[in-house]
């Protein structure tokens, strides 16, 4: 392998882009493929012409950036070419011009776009544009589609205040889009990844969020939890203090995925590039420089293990990194070109966001430096990740933060979306190398969620190969209706294997409450086939009666609230149908039901139970007591009759059954002490009628 790096500041852009991959391939010869970084200052268009001058069709991949790295000088004006030659080198390239509506989607489609090359090995290397895609959606779709045999780096690409797009590029051109993406085969590469932040203050907890915005922390809003945590100056702009503190999210290695605030929104919740998940428990990060530039130093040398021969280096380091340490950041980069040496071509750029891994498994991270070194030896997958060995305390505060996650996992809608969810917390909090949760059907196993896997028969191979480094665990009745399985980049130790368990069996409750709420819905649909509403009044039946009112009295105990019975009766209703006709009375029970109806809660049950009787069983509350409640029942009854062109009078007699719940009787008996108090009134208004003709 031959590598030439060029660079050029001339003014004109069609120059520049000319100079830089000319003096590239001047010390590469005849390259296999370019990587090209340009500062956004210059006109895109113009400097492809020019690199194109020279490199014809030479396989192309770059991106605009507000600062470009070059050995250790960062450049605010100028453009990079990184030549790099040899006959085993093989190159694809992707890129999408036009946004999709799923980034999922996006991750997919450049997956098989680059698969297309039957390379089935290599180093993936993605520029995006993080206002046009959510960058860890799109590694989601990329990596359940090309899987593990693959690395994967990169960083998101800036626009100059103003402007309209970011720009990347390929052989094929300037590219407006939200991604371009090349896989590298024939080459081997060793990356490294770190940012330095520690931990401070207790835990805080997600409590309310809206997709990429967090509303609420520990139950306030999310500005106010952190105006709680440090002393801000009253008149300086809250953003410019709260970046200082990125909040940080463990993982069971003691590691901490970064995210990064970007706005404050008037409401008080923070907006973050990609989405974070409610139930999350996170810390506020502190960083101070001289740390950040000694594990910068850390990741260098990780990345430079296993590899005899370096070729070339290429850096993502976070924008935001550079606004921390300002003219301290010149230090960084010297301590990556102090480690690699001042003969190793070095070249990159500040980014938005960055994708490496900390282990084998990509991930989409914030104010983070990602280190790939490219040469010649047996790459370590130990050393993939870069990882430095994190104190004991470190370790123990994060179990404790993902025991309490785990414990607070509820169910939150449909299957599948608890299954993305659970699957989302195996790559933050587990670290996994790839994860699945299959569903078993007549047909056998269906695929719900995974990550680095494509297809279930993917999945099922796995599980029949035993290794220290799978677990699966069977969940569900009689443990055959779900599969959870996870695999690791190192064997499970006995502490992370009681982790998992207690996840397992987690996700299984979950999945028993989506169980138990599917068959209730099956059987409200069944009972709603089973004619359990009167087809005359549009009210519940006796039927239905019954089989909802039992339910409320059960709500009633759990409240340890009184409910009541209200069992009503239409007088003179055998009057009605003899004198005026039963039409005319079917128009009375409907004016009935809808005065009643109108007159209840909807959280109370109303049914007819009989020819001209109705039941209404209700709560006992300040404003729906039964005294209140059969007051209005009247009311609207007198209303009615107050009408004129009526051919009769309405008249109901009202019998009530109270259930205490220290002392609760079955819905039969208060029906029976209802209906004996109904024809008590009834009783006592003939009894009325009898002495008032007496009197006459």
């Amino acid at each position: 392998m031959r590598v030439g790096l060029g660079y050029s500041t001339l003014e004109d852009p069609y120059s520049a882009g000319l100079e830089a991959v000319r003096e590239a391939i001047s010390k590469s010869g005849e390259p296999s493929f370019i990587i090209l970084f340009v500062t956004f200052n210059y006109d895109p268009y113009e400097v492809f012409r020019g690199i194109k001058e020279v490199a014809g069709d030479s396989k192309l991949i770059g991106a605009t950036s507000e600062c470009i790295i070059l050995q250790d000088m960062l450049i605010a004006r100028g453009v990079s070419a990184l030549a790099i030659n040899g006959k085993e080198i093989k190159v694809v390239t992707f890129s999408q011009n036009e946004e999709l509506e799923d980034d999922r989607e996006l991750g997919r489609i450049a997956g098989e776009s680059l698969l297309k090359s039957n390379l089935d090995k290599g180093l993936v290397i993605t520029f995006f544009v993080n206002s046009l895609v959510d960058v860890s959606k799109m590694l989601y779709g990329l990596y359940n589609t090309m899987g593990t045999k693959f690395r994967y780096i990169g960083g998101g690409c800036g626009r100059r205040p103003g402007a309209s797009y970011a720009y990347t590029f390929t052989e094929q051109g300037v590219n407006k889009g939200p991604l371009v993406a090349g896989l590298v085969d024939g080459i081997d590469v060793s990356t490294a990844i770190g940012h330095g932040f520690n931990s401070i203050k207790e835990p805080l907890i997600i409590t309310e969020t809206a997709r990429n915005k967090i509303v609420e922390i520990d139950g306030i809003s999310a500005l106010e939890s952190y105006v709680k945590r440090f002393n801000f100056v009253p008149n300086r702009d809250p953003l410019s203090q709260i970046v200082l503190h990125p909040l940080g999210f463990p993982n069971l290695s003691g590691e901490y995925i970064i995210r990064d605030p970007v706005r404050i929104n008037k409401d008080g919740s923070i907006e973050f590039p990609t989405d974070i998940p409610k139930g999350a428990v996170g810390y506020v990060m502190d960083g101070r420089v001289d740390r950040l530039i000694k594990n910068t130093c850390l990741i260098a040398k990780k990345a430079l293990e296993g590899l005899t021969d370096p070729g070339f280096v290429l850096v993502f380091d976070c924008i935001s990194r550079h606004s921390l340490m300002r003219e301290k950041f010149r230090l960084e980069l010297e301590s990556i070109k102090d480690v690699v040496g001042s003969d190793i071509p070095i070249t990159g750029m500040l980014s938005w966001g960055e994708i490496g891994s900390f282990k084998s498994s990509p991930m989409y991270h914030n104010k983070t430096t990602v280190i790939a070194v490219a040469g010649k030896g047996e790459v370590n997958k130990e050393t993939v990740g870069g990882i430095v060995k994190r104190a004991s305390h470190r370790i123990l505060d994060a179990e404790l933060s993902i025991l309490h996650e785990i414990a607070s996992f509820s169910f939150s809608g449909s299957e599948e979306k608890i299954a993305r969810e659970a699957i989302e917390k195996t790559i933050r909090l587990f670290g996994v190398k790839r994860s699945a949760i299959l569903k078993k059907n007549k047909k056998g196993y269906k695929l719900l969620s995974a990550w680095g896997f494509r297809e279930v028969d993917e999945v099922l191979g796995c599980m029949n190969q035993e290794s220290p480094d799978r677990i699966y665990f069977l969940l569900g009745k009689d443990r055959v209706c779900r599969v959870l399985y996870m695999e690791t980049d190192e064997p499970i130790e006995e502490q992370e294997r009681r982790i998992y368990t207690i996840f397992a069996k987690r996700l299984e409750e979950i999945f028993s409450m989506v169980e138990a709420i599917t068959e209730r819905n099956r059987l409200e649909s069944s009972l709603r086939k089973m004619a359990l509403t009167d087809d005359l009044t549009k009210l519940y039946n006796r039927r239905g009666f019954f089989l909802l009112g039992e339910q409320y009295l059960e709500l009633s105990r759990r409240l340890r609230r009184k409910s009541f019975l209200l069992y009503i009766d239409i007088d003179n209703m055998k009057w009605i149908n003899d004198n005026l006709g039963h039409s005319e009375g079917d128009r009375a029970l409907i004016e009935v039901a809808s005065i009643l109806r109108k007159t209840s809660r909807k959280s109370d049950v109303l049914a007819r139970i009989g020819g001209d009787e109705f039941a209404l069983l209700g709560l006992e509350t300040g404003s729906n007591s039964y005294t209140a409640l059969t007051e209005r029942i009247r009311e609207k009854i007198e209303y009615r009759n107050r009408r004129r062109s009526l051919p009769y009078r309405l008249s109901l007699s009202i019998g009530i059954a109270i259930c205490d719940p220290n002392n609760p009787s079955s819905l039969k008996t208060l029906l029976e002490e209802a209906d004996k108090s109904m024809y008590e009134e009834k009783r006592r208004k003939k009894q009325e009628i009898k002495d008032q003709l007496s009197d006459t």
